[in-house]
């Protein structure tokens, strides 16, 4: 939703969102750059950490007024995101359960869909930080522990071809969407 804020700065500057879990090729077509979340480890392009590095559970606020300790997660339902990369086993770990428990709660292929299901009640997410901050401002979700997971090789990366000239136009996007995100 943020993005008309660029146009707003830039509308010399044509903007085109293609949002899919497949990676695009940036050498063909006319896709300039990507966002893509991961450990960087893909060959032939450029990249630079945007963040996305901590993760832990969101919650309504309904939710988290019913929890006291990370255990009590235990009880509500796990939303699962089957195209999330965040581990449960970690951040209960973290949290100092020697082994991940037996868990329930629907299951979405759709992570924004995940996140509504979070927001209207139906359980506890696993969520990046940096893709939950706006909700937790806003008060539609809430961190119930300052428990997280670090990986500093997983994240949010600004992807570009290491075969194609960068545009202006794709410099003044990463330069607007490094400022525009939140530390994490």
């Amino acid at each position: 939703w943020r993005i008309g804020k660029f146009s707003a700065l830039h509308p010399e500057i044509e903007t085109r969102l293609v949002v899919t879990g497949k990676i695009i090729d940036l050498v063909r077509g006319d896709v300039d750059c990507a966002i893509r979340y991961g450990r960087g480890d893909w060959p032939d392009v450029n990249q630079g950490l945007l963040g996305g590095k901590c993760y832990r559970p969101v919650v309504s606020p309904a939710l988290a007024a019913r929890l006291t300790t990370p255990a009590d997660l235990i009880a509500l339902p796990i939303i699962r995101d089957t195209t999330t990369m965040l581990s449960w086993d970690l951040w209960w770990r973290a949290a100092g359960l020697a082994e991940a428990p037996a868990t329930h709660g629907p299951t979405y292929d759709d992570p924004a869909l995940a996140f509504d299901a979070a927001i209207s009640d139906q359980g506890a997410l696993l969520a990046v930080d940096q893709m939950s901050a706006d909700a937790v401002s806003d008060g539609r979700l809430v961190r119930p522990f300052d428990i997280v997971v670090e990986e500093p090789r997983l994240g949010y990366w600004f992807v570009t071809s290491k075969r194609k000239r960068e545009p202006r136009g794709v410099k003044l996007f990463r330069a607007w969407l490094e400022a525009e995100m939140p530390d994490s």
